[in-house]
């Protein structure tokens, strides 16, 4: 038999939580601050953005803001099945 967490997970499952929220966090935080920099470019190129454009391009940069939607919604229904299970 596997061995099972305080709350009762599996060990895969609660690896696999935690590989999930790791991801996340590396994403929004390392993935999300290099597209904050990069979002108008670097060198003799580069261009300011003001404003909404600012949030705009940085939701394109890497495609950051659509990943970011995704997880959310990955997210949401993982918490949603997770809650009914525990029930």
């Amino acid at each position: 038999m596997g061995m099972t967490t305080p709350q009762g997970k599996s060990e895969a499952a609660a690896l696999a939580e935690a590989a999930f929220i790791g991801a996340q966090f590396v994403w929004l935080i390392g993935v999300g601050g290099f597209a904050w920099i990069l979002r108008d470019g670097l060198g003799p190129d580069a261009v300011a953005t003001t404003g909404g454009a600012v949030l705009v391009r940085t939701f394109w940069t890497f495609y950051w803001g659509p990943v970011c939607l995704a997880l959310l919604v990955v997210d949401a229904i993982w918490w949603r099945r997770r809650g009914r299970l525990d029930r």
